[in-house]
């Protein structure tokens, strides 16, 4: 039996390998899954062959095992299943002897036992390894002994076709099992079910101690009693598909002869026998020859045929006089042979089998022989007994077969039988007559005949066989066709149940009716029965005792006997009570056999039902419950009650029902008279019941109660006599019944838990169905519904909730003893409704929690009533018993379900969970039981079968529910995250069994789901993704994964396409796809580029990585030549972003179904979901008041438009459902991507592949979201990923890189050896960007706001304008050839022909988006009307006219933009004056300027603007002139909010900027350009003097606004002289003139080796990235180079003749730099000191600019991280990787260039103007001024305020040679500025020129 994998685990792999082959094979044969599993099974049959051969018999001991086994203590040996020699403990083999000599079986194949102990030791926790392996050797022999069932039930036959659909491998099978069955297997079976005895084998055990607690001898013992019962399984099976042979029946039938029926108590046929029972009548079977199609080839293959003795022989063993044990067996073998003869006296009349004529002709002493027998009677006690029903259907077929045949074939001994009858009945009748005892000896095989057929086809165990015994064309006159032409079969059933006739005999009476109850099982049978009664009913019937009409007479008759004259209102103690009238016990009999037919007939059939109540005569619901209130005997009582259950089934009923049972007064509604007992039923279950200690009325009562609860309680019960209400009921039912069942005594235990049952599913019913009020107006007398009383008592400390507590302890108590008890059916039952009654109320509870008007104190609540003391065991260990109930979760699914929902509900609050916590792990012992009962709930849902699978979702719903609560929780127990001292978290995950590792819920979880259905595996799914999302569980979780086969990488790899109909399986994606986005960013965080790559690759091309050569991560990794389509592309094509809404409903009754609908809607995690229990309940009240009055006999029309109302709120959430699945995909589709994106690393991928995926997947995306059926819910969601997509795409574009490889867009073709750096996929990426601009334009401002951002990063790329100082292309060249388009030209002019086709209604939603939106909204959409200003004029740069501003301008949006202002103003002046940090306005403002200065860089547009009234606005601005005075020292950098000072700064230089732009439009000559800045300037002159000064303490910010103030100043120096004939004029002259002043002012104090230089050295180099100290040089530089030109211009300005020039400086050449007042000019000596100085700095510039393009170049080489630090940021530099490192180098030494060469350009310019300037000045003071004396200010209007414009001839000398001395080192330094800087850039300067003209003045 052993093989290499072991004894019990080559079995377990046979048993698997048949299963799975005959599953797949049944469900879908021809699948390649059903191939490779029929090819498996295959193999595993060819070696398990002698297994079958020599079935379950052990390996013989051997003396070299032994030898050897006993030899591995000491040396290593070479053992079966080990690679090398290895040695064994002295422990394990004594265990493997001990094993060995207990089963008789060889040494080895115990050692594989144990060691398969071993290996599978976390399978059992807590149990030692000897155990287990005990467990394992009987598993093994079921598994065998299954799977042999199995391939004998798959093998070809007469009763079934298991394989239908793969006849194949069903006729393998056959071939394989012939000659195993052939070699003597019957033999063999029936040794083995002989010997197998379990009081011997539990002997065994006990002598081996091989049995441990209750619950491992409960497994041991059902396991070898599986073992048999299998065998006699496999038996029947075989012959039921192929009748044994001759022989075999013979040792069957000696078998049978020797069978006793006392091992069981009530002398039934235990199963096993039973089984080998009916196989032996399946092979005795001669019907199947009668159906047969070819009678010639059926003679061939049935034993009974086709062996010529096989009827001799047989016959001869069955007529023996051999004495048998049971005699009744023997009886029933010669009723089946009797009719197997008659069946082959016909098959001898069709084929002339005459060689058993002689045989035949014995059948009527085969028959006699079989009634001698009492064969009836043995099959009712013995084979229909209460143990063996209900019957295997086979078993019923196999006997309605035997007893229908009989009736058939032999109805002449059936008529003998019916008159024998009549003749005792008769008999009988004298002796009563005569007064004399009838005879006691009187033989009934007729009565015998029908009770053993009411046995048999009782409670529908036979289902439809019942009418076989009806004929509808008899019956039903009016029966359609189909019934018609029945075959002569159903009539001779039909005429034997009418061969009584008329009238019965009294003693043939109660067998005939009991017979007629059970043929009603079926709705179809019980209308036969029905109609057959009502025709003898009928006139012509008269005296009839089997019709309608006698039944119920005889009931009215009995009830007008007994009635009695009913007292008042009152009880009175002194009434006279009367004898009431008696009957006989047989009418009592006949009575109750009457009223059980009526229950079965109402019961099973709606319009019997109803038809039997509107009989006027009849009225048997008043004839009920009025015997009900007479003094009749309580077995009556007993059917009474049942029958007015039947009857409540009809709503309608139910009502008379309700007003019958409170006009009886059957239910005590009052104490009445003290001393004197209630009147009703009450006294008859406390005194008659309780004596007897049997309660079957109590179980009745429960039962009518709970079907006219179902039915519905009327809103005015008993309104007549009391106050209205279900109250006194329930006081019946809780107090006198469900609270004293545990103190009564039973005769029979198990009715306890029966009872028990039966109130706490009513109490259950009421909870769940009557908690609300109805819909209908009450009286106010009504008092609180039913549900919620009993929810009142639950939530509080009543004797109730203590009651349902006991049962709960009781009931667990008993499980826990693993034994089987009397009632355990109800206990199971009892059990599970008190876990559904408590999470209902759990529920529920909100509706009472503090609501209580007398003492809300005492309301608790269900989770603190589980915390309390358990007054059986004084602890509070009631929530240890729920969880215990896990623990019985093979036998018990459903209570485990219940318990863990429970749990979850009841436990999941921090301090309930830590007292469940410190229950489970008081001890190791339940700690560990705990803990491996979860494991056993989710392994079991491999099972497939819906309990095991609902029980594993409670419990992953449940570890769900505890992972947020305080760590450690039961979950993180569960899990098996919690260390040994349950304090703290492991920081790892192990294998189970890894250093003794238990197993866990965690690996129960990863092996279930390659097989779990969706609805687990999505839970399973979003378990792992808490605990991968969880900063406690992430790393560990993560890493565990990871060793577990790569769990998410296989998930995804295998990932199919998501079914957009399947909910489940887009959230079980969904959570995967989540799962992967946490495992990409855990590879990032870590740094562990090689897992990354490999993700990464997998979902952008979906293929693995190479493995031929090893991963470089240095240098990144290769990805595919064309690169497929990866999953995330897939995924996106697959969804469907459309979902189907139902229609709107339309009813005719319900008109307000759609409110209603609506209200009862609650919210839920997927949406407002419909509360169909409630919806249900409120239709159904609304459905009553409506029904009120329509025919009981007539479909109702409203109950159709209630179950329509109901659909549609079913498939209204549904959908609800499935659009919440897809959002939860598109969600985790969303965050891969977004992850994917944004930590991929630049040098992981390859660029072209990246570009690909990138591209590809961004066109995707905006294809999909414009389609046209996808939902705006749906689509929103991915508009972030479109935005970061975009983003991205702008990155890429953003940088040239050193080369470009080649691109080829998969939406390109034509030549694809063209560079392409700009597919023309992009275009269609801007053109659905800018179709989304509108399609999303009503959504949120969330969504609003990505798609604005989105088009303005795309809008961006190459933006940037070109830096001609790094092109090194040949100028020469350049010049000869003529202009070509560059591809980013070519790209900026198709994006704007893309822009052009919808720019009108782009520009219009921006526009108005700009003018009212949201901050956010507001600024994007400004700075996208910027960026499209800025994409026309880079694509249109030669056209004056811009279709933009044209737009703008004609349909007033640029009006509505400058009256803007206006609203910024008051905004703008609160964040300056007041306390407001609301910094909103503040951006808008910025962005709204950004656009007017963009606007105004084209000449037309800086026009307009000054003709739409810009100058107005910002001069009425009034928050420039609040300008915040300087802090006294410099703001902290680690303030987040900027200060009012940087505020101030950043509106005023966003002004600035403006008319900077239109300067640079117009031009400097313009003078309608220069008034609109000198009237500006003029409004704020005050403010901006103040700002028109070195700042104290020098920033970045204060530096840039000097500049751009005095670019501003200098830029409104007018192009002429200032006229002053305008007061107004002439005061902006003033203001101007005194900010020029100012600005030159400024002019020693921004030298580059001024003061101001020097305190610029303490500023920071790198701060985030920024060179803060260089930016506040060049903004210095800038200031110098805006005061020179200010200079310049004035200079010009005042003439073309050198002696009409306006003087700037005085003709001094002093060697101090005087700073002197505002307005006093300055000395030459100013000028000579800035050429020397910005020639110093420019030589300083170039060395830097040199420096750093060394040090960038240098980076392409391995220069060492640490190395690269320097100059990275220091809060960067730390957690950035070694190639963020590298990337943010590189950008800060590209600034760092980019800064000098600025500089370079700055002190260039400011040399040239210097040197110009003196050049002027000097010629001037030397050549052209006059000698003779004027005032200095002889002309205001042409000449600087106070320079001399005369000098003497000595002055002029003397300034000659002052200025040759001071020029003496300054002009070489010029010249060499202009060398070297013409060398390089070939920059034709005036410097030269102005150099020679000094030196020519100055040399005399």
């Amino acid at each position: 039996m052993a093989t290499n994998k072991g004894m019990w685990a080559s079995m377990m792999a046979l048993a698997q390998a048949v299963q799975r082959a005959v599953e797949t094979s049944a469900t879908s044969g021809g699948t390649p899954e059903a191939l490779e599993a029929g090819h498996d099974l295959e193999l595993a049959l060819q070696r398990h062959r002698t297994s079958f051969i020599s079935l379950l018999r052990n390996p013989p001991k051997n003396a070299n095992e032994r030898s050897t086994l006993q030899r591995s203590i000491t040396e290593p040996v070479t053992l079966p299943g080990h690679a090398s020699p290895s040695k064994l403990s002295e422990s394990f083999v004594k265990e493997a002897i001990i094993i060995s000599d207990m089963f008789n079986m060889s040494e080895m194949s115990a050692m594989s036992l144990l060691r398969s102990a071993e290996e599978e030791s976390t399978l059992y926790p807590g149990v030692p390894r000897g155990l287990i392996a005990i467990l394992f050797y009987y598993d093994s022999r079921v598994n065998l002994a299954h799977a042999l069932k199995t391939l004998v039930q798959a093998r070809q036959g007469i009763s079934w076709v298991l394989l239908p659909d793969n006849e194949e491998l069903s006729q393998s099978i056959t071939r394989y099992l012939q000659p195993i069955l052939n070699i003597s297997l019957v033999d063999r079976i029936l040794e083995l079910v002989t010997s197998m005895d379990i009081t011997k084998e539990i002997e065994l055990l006990q002598q081996n101690r091989a049995l441990g607690d209750a619950k491992h001898r409960k497994i041991v013992l059902d396991k070898f009693l599986a073992v048999r019962s299998l065998l006699a399984e496999t038996l029947f099976c075989w012959a039921a598909q192929t009748p044994l042979k001759k022989d075999e029946c013979r040792r069957l039938i000696a078998y049978m002869s020797k069978v006793k029926l006392t091992e069981t108590s009530d002398g039934s046929l235990d199963p096993i026998n039973l089984s080998l029972l009916m196989a032996l009548l399946f092979s005795l079977e001669a019907g199947h020859l009668l159906n047969s199609e070819d009678m010639t080839e059926a003679l061939t293959q049935f034993p009974i045929t086709s062996d010529r003795t096989f009827v001799q022989e047989i016959h001869r063993e069955i007529r023996s006089d051999q004495t048998w044990e049971t005699p009744g067996l023997k009886a029933i073998i010669q009723l089946a042979w009797t009719v197997s003869l008659a069946n082959l006296r016909q098959v001898a009349v069709a084929t002339q089998l005459a060689d058993i004529d002689t045989i035949l002709e014995e059948d009527d002493a085969v028959l006699d022989d079989a009634l001698k027998g009492k064969v009836f009677s043995f099959i009712q006690n013995s084979i229909l007994s209460k143990k063996n029903t209900p019957l295997d259907n086979f078993y019923c077929q196999r006997l309605h077969a035997i007893l229908s045949d009989f009736i058939i074939h032999v109805p002449e001994r059936v008529k003998a039988m019916k008159n024998r009858a009549d003749e005792n009945s008769r008999l009988i009748t004298a002796n009563l007559r005569e007064s004399l005892q009838p005879p006691t000896n009187l033989d009934q095989p007729f009565e015998e005949l029908l009770t053993c057929l009411a046995a048999l086809y009782q409670d529908g165990q036979c289902g439809e066989l019942v009418e076989d015994y009806w004929c509808p064309s008899e019956i039903l006159p009016t029966a359609s066709l189909q019934y018609r032409g029945l075959g002569t079969r159903q009539m001779a059933l039909f005429k034997f149940v009418r061969l009584p006739g008329d009238y019965l005999p009294p003693s043939l009476f109660v067998p005939y009716v009991n017979l007629l109850t059970s043929l009603a099982t079926t709705p179809r049978s019980a209308q036969y029965v029905y109609n057959f009664l009502r025709m003898n009913s009928q006139p012509l019937s008269q005296g009839s005792n089997l019709a309608w009409e006698h039944f119920m007479t005889a009931l009215t008759q009995y009830y007008n006997n007994l009635r009695i004259e009913e007292p008042g209102a009152m009880d009175t103690m002194y009434r006279s009570r009367g004898t009431p009238r008696g009957i006989t016990p047989q009418e009592v009999q006949g009575l109750l056999a009457v009223l059980q037919l009526l229950t079965m007939v109402a019961e099973k059939d709606e319009l019997s039902r109803v038809a039997l109540c509107d009989n006027a005569a009849w009225a048997p619901l008043y004839v009920c419950t009025g015997l009900l209130t007479c003094a009749v005997p309580l077995a009556l009582k007993i059917e009474l009650v049942n029958t007015l259950s039947a009857f409540s089934n009809t709503p309608a009923l139910a009502q008379r029902v309700w007003e019958l049972i409170e006009g009886g007064g059957l239910i005590p509604v009052q104490e009445g008279v003290a001393g004197y007992q209630p009147r009703g039923l009450l006294v008859d279950i406390e005194e008659m019941e309780s004596s007897r200690e049997e309660f079957p009325l109590t179980r009745a009562i429960l039962k009518l109660l709970r079907i006219l609860v179902r039915a519905g309680i009327p809103p005015m019960l008993g309104a007549a006599t009391r106050q209205p209400g279900f109250r006194p009921y329930l006081d019946l039912v809780r107090d006198r019944i469900f609270l004293r069942h545990d103190s009564r005594a039973y005769r029979d235990s198990g009715e306890r838990w029966a009872v028990a049952c039966g109130c706490l599913e009513l109490l259950h019913q009421l909870l769940t169905e009557q908690l609300h009020m109805g819909t209908a107006p009450m009286d106010q007398r009504v008092g609180q519904p039913p549900g919620r009383s009993v929810l009142l008592d639950l939530v509080q400390e009543s004797q109730l909730v203590k009651q349902v507590l006991s049962v709960l302890h009781d009931g667990v108590r008993i499980l826990e003893q693993y034994k089987e008890v009397p009632g355990q059916k109800d206990l199971n039952a009892s059990l599970l409704l008190v876990l559904q009654l408590l999470l209902e109320a759990q529920e529920q509870q909100h509706l009472v929690l503090g609501t209580s008007k007398t003492n809300p104190e005492v309301i608790l609540g269900v989770e603190r009533l589980l915390m309390g003391i358990n007054v059986h065991t004084g602890v509070s260990d009631h929530l240890l018993n729920i969880v215990r109930l896990v623990g019985h979760h093979q036998d018990l699914p459903s209570h485990a379900a219940l318990a863990c929902r429970l749990l979850a509900t009841s436990a999941a609050r921090p301090s309930s969970q830590t007292h469940l916590l410190s229950l489970i792990t008081a001890s190791a012992t339940t700690a560990t039981a705990v803990r491996h009962s979860f494991v056993e709930v989710i392994d079991h849902a491999a099972l497939d079968i819906p309990e095991h699978l609902d029980a594993a979702g409670a419990a992953l719903n449940l570890l769900l529910k505890f992972l947020p609560l305080p760590t450690p929780n039961v979950a993180h127990f569960l899990l098996g995250y919690t260390t040994d001292g349950m304090t703290t978290l492991r920081s790892d995950l192990l294998g189970a069994g890894a250093r003794g590792y238990p197993r866990t819920a965690i690996h129960a979880v990863l092996a279930s789901l390659p097989s779990c259905p969706p609805s687990l595996s999505e839970v399973a799914y979003r378990l792992i993704f808490e605990l991968c999302s969880d900063t406690n569980t992430s790393a560990p979780t993560l890493r565990f994964l990871r060793s577990s086969e790569d769990l998410l990488y296989r998930t995804v790899a295998t990932m199919g396409l998501p079914h957009t109909d399947c909910r489940l399986r887009l959230l079980s994606q969904g959570w995967v796809l989540r799962c992967v986005a946490l495992e990409l960013r855990y590879h990032a965080t870590h740094q562990q580029r090689s897992q990354l790559a490999r993700l990464i690759h997998l979902l952008v091309a979906g293929a693995e990585l190479p493995q031929q050569e090893p991963l470089d991560v240095s240098q990144g990794w290769t990805g595919g030549v064309s690169g497929g389509r990866g999953p995330l592309l897939t995924l996106l094509d697959a969804i469907d972003l459309s979902v189907d809404f139902p229609a709107p409903l339309q009813c005719e009754y319900f008109t307000r179904a759609s409110d209603l609908i609506t209200n009862c809607e609650s919210p839920s995690p997927e949406g407002p979901i419909v509360n169909l229990k409630v919806l249900h309940q409120q239709l159904t009240s609304l459905l009553q008041e409506g029904s009120s009055g329509t025919s009981l006999t007539q479909r109702d029309p409203l109950q159709e438009e209630l179950e329509l109302v109901m659909g549609h709120a079913l498939m209204l959430n549904q959908t609800r459902a499935l659009l919440f699945a897809h959002r939860h995909f598109l969600e985790g589709w969303r965050q891969v991507v977004e992850v994917v994106v944004a930590v991929t690393p630049p040098d992981l991928i390859e660029t072209a592949t990246h570009h690909t995926f990138l591209h590809t997947l961004t066109h995707d995306l905006t294809r999909r979201l414009l389609d046209d059926l996808a939902l705006p819910s749906l689509t929103t969601i991915l508009v972030s990923t479109l935005l970061m997509l975009v983003t991205t795409l702008r990155t890429l574009h953003a940088r040239p890189a050193h080369h470009h490889p080649q691109y080829v867009s998969m939406l390109d073709s034509g030549n694809t050896s063209l560079k392409a750096e700009f597919p023309s996929s992009l275009q269609l990426v801007l053109r659905g960007l800018v179709e989304c601009v509108a399609r999303f334009k009503q959504c949120s401002q969330g969504v609003r706001a990505s798609i604005y951002a989105a088009l303005l990063n795309y809008l961006q790329i190459c933006a940037d304008p070109i830096d001609k100082t790094e092109e090194d292309a040949d100028n020469l060249q350049s010049l000869l050839l003529a202009p070509r388009e560059t591809q980013e030209e070519q790209f900026h002019r198709e994006n704007y022909e893309v822009v052009r086709e919808e720019l009108p209604q782009l520009v219009d939603v921006l526009a108005v988006e700009a003018g009212g939106g949201h901050h956010v909204c507001q600024v994007l959409a400004l700075t996208c009307l910027s960026a499209l200003a800025a994409l026309e004029q880079r694509a249109a740069p030669l056209t004056n006219e811009s279709l933009l501003l044209s737009h703008l301008a004609d349909h007033g949006h640029l009006r509505r933009l400058l009256d803007a202002l206006r609203t910024d103003d008051g905004q703008l002046l609160s964040l300056l004056t007041a306390d407001d940090d609301d910094l909103r306005p503040l951006y808008v403002h910025e962005a709204r300027m950004s656009l007017l200065a963009r606007l105004a860089l084209s000449p037309t547009g800086a026009q307009q603007l000054l003709q739409s009234g810009l100058t107005t606005r910002l001069s009425e601005l009034t928050a420039l002139d609040y300008r915040p005075a300087q802090p006294m020292q410099s703001v902290s950098g680690e303030e987040f909010l900027p200060s009012v000072v940087q505020r101030y700064r950043t509106v005023l230089m966003a002004s600035i900027r403006v008319y900077l732009a239109i300067l640079t439009s117009l031009g400097s000559n313009n003078y309608s350009a220069t008034a609109h800045l000198l009237r500006f300037l003029a409004a704020h002159g005050e403010a901006l003097a103040l700002g028109l000064c070195v700042p104290s303490l020098p920033s970045l910010q204060a530096l840039e606004e000097v500049a751009l103030l005095s670019a501003a100043v200098a830029g409104a120096a007018p192009p002429g002289p200032i006229t002053a004939t305008d007061p107004s004029d002439l005061e902006s002259g003033a203001q101007a003139t005194r900010l020029q002043q100012l600005l030159l002012a400024l002019l020693p104090h921004v030298l580059p080796q001024s003061r101001l230089a020097g305190a610029l050295d303490m500023l920071p180099e790198n701060e985030e990235g920024v060179n803060v100290k260089e930016m506040a040089r060049t903004a210095t530089l800038t200031t110098l180079a805006a005061v020179l030109n200010y200079a310049t211009a004035r200079l010009i300005h005042g003439g073309t003749d050198t002696r009409d020039i306006t003087l700037v400086f005085r003709a001094s050449m002093d060697n101090g730099i005087p700073t002197g007042a505002v307005g006093r000019p300055l000395s030459l000596a100013t000028l000579v000191e800035c050429a020397s100085q910005v020639s110093h700095h420019f030589t300083v510039a170039r060395s830097a600019r040199e420096t750093a393009t060394a040090r960038l170049q240098a980076l392409e080489g391995n220069q060492p991280v640490e190395h690269l630090r320097q100059y990275v940021s220091s809060a960067l530099a730390d957690s950035a990787s070694p190639a963020a490192v590298r990337r943010l180098a590189e950008e800060h030494l590209s600034q760092v260039v980019a800064l000098h060469r600025r500089q370079e350009q700055l002190a260039v310019h400011a040399a040239e103007s210097a040197a110009f300037l003196l050049w002027r000045h000097l010629e001037y003071f030397i050549c052209h001024a006059p000698s003779a004396p004027g005032p200095a200010h002889d002309d205001l209007s042409r000449r600087e305020v106070g320079v001399p414009r005369t000098l003497t001839p000595s002055e002029i000398d003397n300034l000659r040679k002052q200025a040759w001395t001071a020029l003496q080192e300054v002009l070489p330094r010029l010249q060499k500025v202009y060398e070297e800087y013409s060398a390089s850039t070939g920059h034709v300067a005036f410097l030269a020129a102005a150099v020679t003209r000094i030196r020519r003045l100055l040399v005399p």
